[in-house]
C-alpha cells in the first residue's frame, strides 16, 4: 500500500449548478406513467442478515502463529506453508476453494534474479441463495515485503489473513445467507522494489480482478472489502478517498454506532491511498479499503522495517476492526442486494 497526498477537488461551479435549476424548472411536467406499473407495490426492504461473529482474541492468538512462520513473501517455503493452513481450514468450514496462481515479469532484483515471480492467490466461496446471487467480496493480502530474513510482517501482511480467516469462520457459522460471500488472499500486493511505482505491485488483486471478468462474474460482484494493517495496537482506519463513498459512509457508521468512532479518522484527514481496492475501482467496481496507514505515527516508523513485530499491535486493536468490520459487513450485504434487485 501507499499513501498519495492530494488537495481534494474543488465542487462544481455555482454557475453550472444554477443553469441545471434553469434546465430543470424550464423542462415540461413528467406525466405520470400508464398501465400497471404506476401502481405495483415498491419492493420490501432488505432485511439485514444475521451477525456475523468475530473473536479478536483468537485472531490474535493465530496472529502469533502465522509471524512464527517467519518472513512470508511471493515464493517462500513458508508462504507455501501458510497457503496450505489456511485452505485446509476453509475447506472444513464448507467453503468451495481454488487457487489462482500465474507468473508475472517482475523488477530484477537480489530476490527475483529471473525478472520472473510466481504468485498464488487463495479463493474461498460460499454460495448465496442461487448461482446468480449478489456477491459480496472481503480480501487482503497474504504475502510480506522482500525485506530480509528479519522482516517478518506482523501488521503489514499478518494482519489481514488473521482478519480474512477469522471472517471466513464466522460467514461459515452464519451460513446461509441472503448473498454470495467471497474470501480472497490476495498474493504479491507488496512492490519487488522498495518503493511504490506504476503497476509493480497489487500483483495478485489485478489478476483476480481480470478473472472476474473472464470468468462472468464481475456483474455479480456488487462490493470488495479490502482490509490491511488492521491490527496497530493505536488503532485509527485511514479516511481514503479513492474508497468508494457509499462503502466507507457504511464502515464509518458502523464505526460510530459501535462506539468506537476514536477508531477511524475524520475528513480532515483524509488522503489518498494506493492499495489493492484500486485493481477493483479501476474495472468500475465498487471498493473500499480499510486500512490504518499510520503505523507507529503519522511517519509511520514501524512500516516496511524490522519493527514490524507483534509488540506493535494488539489483540484489542484486532476486537475492535472485527466489530466495525462485521457490523459494516451487515449493511454492505443489505445494499448489495438492494441494488441488484
Amino acid at each position: 500500500m501507499h499513501p498519495l497526498h492530494q488537495p481534494l477537488q474543488p465542487l462544481a461551479a455555482l454557475g453550472g449548478i444554477l443553469l441545471m435549476g434553469i434546465l430543470g424548472a424550464c423542462a415540461p411536467e413528467p406525466q405520470p406513467a400508464q398501465g400497471p406499473s404506476s401502481t405495483s407495490p415498491s419492493p420490501p426492504p432488505v432485511v439485514l442478515g444475521a451477525p456475523i461473529p468475530f473473536d479478536g482474541a483468537r485472531a490474535y492468538a493465530q496472529l502469533a502463529a502465522v509471524v512464527a512462520l517467519g518472513p512470508r513473501h511471493p515464493g517462500s517455503p513458508a508462504l507455501a506453508n501458510l497457503l496450505e493452513t489456511l485452505e485446509e481450514e476453509l475447506i472444513s468450514l464448507g467453503f468451495k476453494t481454488r487457487r489462482e496462481t500465474f507468473s508475472a515479469k517482475v523488477p530484477v532484483t537480489q530476490a527475483t534474479p529471473s525478472g520472473e515471480q510466481i504468485y498464488t492467490n487463495l479463493v474461498a466461496d460460499l454460495a448465496g441463495p442461487s448461482k446468480d446471487s449478489p456477491m459480496v467480496l472481503v480480501g487482503g493480502h497474504i504475502d510480506t515485503k522482500f525485506l530480509g530474513e528479519s522482516f517478518i510482517g506482523a501488521n503489514d501482511g499478518g494482519s489481514s489473513t488473521v482478519a480474512l480467516i477469522e471472517l471466513a469462520r464466522g460467514l461459515a457459522q452464519t451460513h446461509p445467507r441472503n448473498a454470495a460471500w467471497r474470501v480472497v488472499f490476495f498474493d504479491g500486493e507488496e512492490a519487488v522494489n522498495f518503493s511504490w511505482a506504476g503497476k509493480e505491485n497489487t500483483y495478485g488483486s489485478r489478476r483476480h480482478a481480470r478473472e472476474l471478468y473472464k470468468r462472468g462474474e464481475a456483474k455479480r460482484v456488487g462490493a470488495v472489502v479490502v482490509v490491511d494493517m488492521v491490527a496497530d495496537r493505536d488503532l485509527v482506519l485511514t479516511w481514503d478517498d479513492y474508497s468508494t463513498k457509499w462503502l466507507r459512509n457504511i464502515f464509518w457508521t458502523a464505526a460510530k454506532d459501535e462506539g468506537l468512532g476514536k477508531h477511524v479518522a475524520t475528513a480532515r484527514q483524509r488522503t489518498l491511498v494506493k492499495d489493492d481496492h484500486l485493481s477493483f475501482l479501476d474495472l468500475g467496481i465498487h471498493a473500499v479499503d480499510l486500512i490504518d496507514l499510520e503505523y507507529g505515527g503519522p511517519l509511520r516508523p514501524w512500516w516496511h522495517t524490522d519493527e514490524d513485530t507483534m509488540d506493535k499491535t494488539s489483540a484489542a486493536s484486532l476486537k475492535v476492526f472485527g466489530r466495525i468490520l462485521t457490523k459494516g459487513l451487515l449493511e454492505v450485504e443489505a445494499e448489495v442486494l438492494r441494488r441488484q434487485r
